[in-house]
């Protein structure tokens, strides 16, 4: 079995000291309840980062942050996927990294941006990964959109694709009725093209996003567990920030 923790979580923009508290205290919890490893929203240690206007929020591969956030996976026994609003030379990428026993073990750069994201500039590699003979993938929010980063690593044999994702909402959630429509839209949306994607594919899908409010945006906050025949197994509550741990019958 492959015991998972989907966090949907809170990740403020620009502040890596607090974010990074909020994965150690997540990884905590998922040693605690004995999980194999943790998956984190996209941009979660960064925060979201708009790469024209706050270029300083943007992290390094090689940055101090990134590197204490693999310690940690170290320190925890739990691996991680985790995202950053990524700085590499001249160029900004919208990064999923996946640290393992205290290091980093690989990343992800998203391929198919959304249209407010500009700034960036597409990844150019798909990637398949390893966990104790399991193989997985890494699709980010607006690629839920498209096929080919679940068809790829599928290919290449993965039996599950976390799905990270950070969309923001348009329009401030003021109070309990905004903040369902924005979960309403998000579930016609990501959790919709999770269950597609697991059909089409016949992996499981796991889904991560962030959720509640920054300094000038929001997130509808969504976690689920998507079986291959599109069943969806388990799914938090709400909007609210939450972890969910789920079980899946892959192992060697």
């Amino acid at each position: 079995m492959l015991r998972l923790m989907l966090a949907a979580i809170c990740c403020q923009k620009g502040d890596w000291p607090g974010n990074l508290a909020e994965h150690e205290r997540v990884l905590a919890l998922a040693q605690d309840r004995d999980c194999d490893v943790a998956i984190f929203p996209e941009m979660s240690l960064s925060g979201p980062a708009d790469p024209g206007r706050r270029p300083e929020w943007l992290l390094r591969l090689d940055s101090a942050p990134v590197a204490a956030m693999a310690e940690l996976t170290g320190r925890y026994p739990v691996a991680a996927v985790f995202g950053v609003a990524e700085r590499e030379e001249r160029a900004a990428h919208i990064t999923q990294v996946y640290a393992h026993g205290g290091r980093v073990a690989g990343f992800y750069r998203k391929r198919h941006l959304g249209e407010d994201e500009r700034g960036y500039t597409p990844g150019t590699e798909s990637a398949l990964f390893q966990f104790g003979g399991i193989g997985f993938g890494i699709t980010i929010c607006a690629e839920g959109g498209v096929d080919f980063p679940f068809d790829e690593p599928a290919a290449a044999g993965a039996e599950v694709i976390f799905f990270c994702a950070a969309p923001g909402l348009y329009g401030r959630r003021t109070d309990e009725k905004s903040w369902r429509a924005g979960y309403a839209w998000w579930e016609s949306c990501g959790l919709a093209d999770a269950r597609r994607h697991a059909v089409r594919t016949g992996t499981w899908v796991a889904l991560a996003t962030q959720a509640g409010t920054t300094v000038d945006e929001d997130f509808p906050g969504l976690a689920a567990l998507v079986a291959p025949d599109g069943e969806v197994m388990a799914r938090l509550p709400d909007w609210r920030a939450g972890t969910l741990v789920v079980e899946l019958p892959l192992g060697p």
